[in-house]
């Protein structure tokens, strides 16, 4: 009997069980949607950040696990911030939607079918959007679409965005048989533009499905094109594309793609870009900016609130004029029609500014395009930034002969940046370097190792100390200047009489400078030929790139007829002026300065004159040129 009774009461909860259980899923089936209309606007509210109303909200089936909800007169207000208005109006909303997903917050739908969209996009020039709230926040990958069908009808949009300089409005339709559809004009960087866009039907394509679409913007400044697929509806999370863009500067395609871009010359680029969340993969970048070509590959991923950039640059040629938009250009012109033409770049190196970056770009430019030519020919190198710390190593400059290696860092941790560089010349030649191949040649190299606080390079070195060094042995020199070298007029007029083009050896040249806050002091400067030697003094400041340096020479031998005036090296770096140095240069008359000093110097071998007294340090024979050199160039 107690066996039975307990099989009756197992039986009755069971059933009690059972039928709490059917009733549960029968309320479920029926529950009533409209009581979420307050919940509804709240949760809304919380996204937006403004005043949200949903006239009506119910279901249009009794009894259904996934219901039809019918909302009408949804409106959501403009943040305060984007002006007056709304964001968004919808005249009627119908969807399919789970009601476990429904009454867990995670709506996800299954259809939708909306009459009478208006949306009012804003982004302010911070990057603060209505549509996502502030800019960088974390982000968050957002959740595929499941749909089976998408209807948008009598649907306008409008999207004015600061940071894009985008300001266009049009209309937006979908239906099943010909897919989303984006149409709108407006301005593009104060340009006019056009904007299209397209999406294949939606009914019946799976969640995870490639679903293809393309969009292009149209305007003066800007031409892209793209074509690719997304996985899965609208899942703008995760796409491949192919595009193309043609534009007057990579600064007009930076308003779109927003990555840090600068202004150039003329663009026309096409590659295949993925994205993977935040993480985004340029399987294959080419094309041309003004005259120079490049190929390039990289990967941009984002982690832990900072990007990290690992990119692989190929150009069979370059002109860096290229990365300077026209305005960028004509500054530099103006400048140097100021202050004159320099040698040393005024690249700008202050990375204060730059945002949670890092990253490495390895790049190889096959033939460098410089206007006017240069002996540099060739680039290639690897550039890292870490924390504001950029460093570029293992660099090789290809030179018209011989090559430069070494490293550059730039620290923008500070309030000034703090420059640093090592460069090593091997294989060179004094042609290559001075540019009169006539006048003296040679094997060469050299060492550039300097440090200097500055927002250019030009700056860097304008207040930087370390030392310059160039050295040459086994080279030959014009027989002309090297008498003069010597102070040998009587061989100089001699030489020229003969005819002149004769050449004698050059035993060593050492053109090394100790530089400090700047300046640059001989440490020592010395040339020695088999007729002649020179020792040079003086300075040059490259707060300006002035030379101001004296060279004392002897002859090797008797010199007839003797110059008794040292030479005077004056001008620039990039425009050097040889003279004969003393007093008589003083008389400011055209050629007086040489003819007066050639005058003391034949008074002087008359006997009719006392010479003055000379400085010191007059070099005899250099024999310990490798000495000099090997120590130079430590």
């Amino acid at each position: 009997m107690k066996a039975l009774l307990r099989r009756r009461k197992v039986r009755i909860g069971g059933a009690i069980i059972a039928g709490t259980f059917i009733a549960l899923l029968f309320l479920l089936a029926a529950f009533p949607v409209g009581l979420l209309r307050g919940l509804a606007e709240d949760r809304l509210v919380e996204k937006f950040g403004a005043p949200v109303e949903i006239a009506e909200l119910s279901r249009v089936d009794s009894l259904s696990f996934t219901p039809e909800i019918h909302a009408q007169s949804i409106r959501i207000a403009q943040p305060a911030w984007a002006g007056k208005g709304d964001l968004l109006k919808i005249a009627e909303l119908r969807t399919k939607v789970s009601i476990f997903s429904l009454l867990t917050g995670n709506v996800a739908p299954r259809s939708l079918h909306i009459t009478g969209l208006d949306v009012a996009l804003v982004r302010d020039a911070k990057g603060n959007s209505n549509w996502d709230g502030r800019a960088n926040k974390p982000g968050k990958r957002s959740q595929p679409l499941n749909l089976v069908s998408l209807t948008i009808r009598d649907s306008r949009f409008s999207l004015r965005d600061a940071k894009r300089q985008l300001d266009i409005s049009g209309s937006l339709a979908s239906d099943d048989r010909a897919g989303l559809r984006l149409s709108a004009a407006g301005t593009f960087n104060g340009a006019p533009a056009r904007a299209e866009a397209r999406g294949r039907p939606i009914a019946n394509a799976s969640e995870t499905a490639p679903w293809p679409f393309t969009a292009s913007l149209s305007s003066a400044p800007l031409d892209i094109d793209v074509k690719g697929t997304m996985a899965g509806i609208l899942n703008t999370d995760d796409l491949k594309m192919k595009m193309r863009a043609r534009g007057t500067s990579l600064k007009e395609l930076d308003h779109i793609i927003e990555a840090g871009l600068f202004g150039t010359q003329d663009i026309d680029l096409q590659g295949d870009v993925r994205r993977a969340g935040e993480d985004w993969h340029i399987d294959r970048l080419s094309g041309s900016i003004g005259r120079s070509r490049l190929q390039a590959r990289a990967t941009v991923l984002k982690r832990d609130g900072r990007t990290r950039i690992d990119a692989t640059i190929r150009a069979p040629q370059l002109d860096f004029d290229d990365l300077a938009d026209d305005a960028g250009l004509a500054e530099a012109r103006a400048k140097e029609a100021r202050i004159g033409k320099r040698v040393i770049p005024d690249t700008r190196i202050d990375l204060s500014r730059m945002g949670p970056t890092d990253g490495i770009i390895r790049f190889t430019i096959d033939r460098l395009l410089i206007e006017g030519g240069s002996a540099f020919k060739s680039l290639k190198g690897e550039l890292t930034l870490d924390h504001r710390v950029l460093k570029l190593q293992k660099a090789v400059a290809g030179l018209e002969q011989g090559r430069v290696t070494g490293w550059v860092k730039v620290d923008s941790t500070k309030s000034m940046p703090i420059f640093s560089t090592e460069l090593r010349v091997e294989g060179s030649s004094l042609e290559t370097l001075i540019g009169a191949p006539d006048m003296i040649g040679g094997p060469l190299r050299g060492l550039v190792r300097i440090t200097g606080r500055g927002r250019t390079i030009r700056d860097a070195f304008a207040s930087g100390s370390g030392k310059i060094v160039f050295a040459s042995a086994k080279g030959s020199m014009d027989r002309a200047a090297a008498f003069v070298l010597g102070q040998n007029l009587g061989g100089a007029i001699g030489e020229k009489l003969g005819g002149g083009g004769n050449r004698v050896s050059l035993n060593c040249g050492l053109f090394a400078f100790d530089a400090q806050g700047g300046v640059l002091t001989p440490s020592p400067l010395l040339l020695d030929t088999a007729v002649s030697s020179g020792r040079g003094r003086g300075r040059i400041n490259l707060d300006g790139e002035t030379i101001a340096l004296t060279i004392t020479g002897a002859a090797k031998g008797d010199p007839f007829l003797k110059l008794v005036d040292p030479l005077s090296v004056g001008g620039t770096l990039p425009v050097p002026t040889i003279a004969i140095d003393g007093a008589a240069q003083k008389s400011g008359k055209p050629g007086g300065g040489i003819v007066r000093s050639i005058g003391r110097s034949i008074g002087s071998a008359l006997g009719l004159r006392k010479d003055e007294p000379k400085p010191g340090g007059l070099p005899g024979n250099v024999s310990n040129c490798g000495a000099l050199t090997a120590s130079a160039l430590r």
